[in-house]
């Protein structure tokens, strides 16, 4: 089992804002799928807990809009590529909006 733990809530908004760039920039490439992304973190389970966490609408909206990825594949899948593109550039724009941490920062990997 593999735990993360961030406890400052801007160090957690850049972490999940970097994750969510890694996930959207795979999914781009075609390097894991809709199914998988939903499994990680585009569900509303995590939309709701990232809720009651208080993390900031920019990213909230990121991964609600996230859930809605398999919707496009299936109605429009021509714009789906778009739709992803579009969720990546928003994710780059939190990860700069959030300072910077001082460093070194803050171990996430605990044993």
């Amino acid at each position: 089992m593999l735990r993360l733990e961030v406890s400052k809530k801007n160090e957690i908004e850049r972490v999940l804002s970097i994750i969510l760039l890694g996930m959207l920039s795979a999914l781009e490439k075609g390097l894991i799928s809709i199914e998988e992304a939903e499994g990680y973190l585009f569900s509303p389970y995590s939309f709701m807990a990232l809720r009651e966490m208080g993390i900031s609408e920019e990213i909230i909206s990121i991964v609600e809009e996230g859930c809605e990825l398999e919707d496009v594949e299936s109605l429009r899948p021509e714009k789906l590529l778009e739709a992803i593109i579009e969720l990546r550039i928003k994710a780059e724009e939190s990860i700069r909006s959030i300072p910077t941490p001082s460093i070194p920062t803050e171990k996430i990997i605990v044993k």
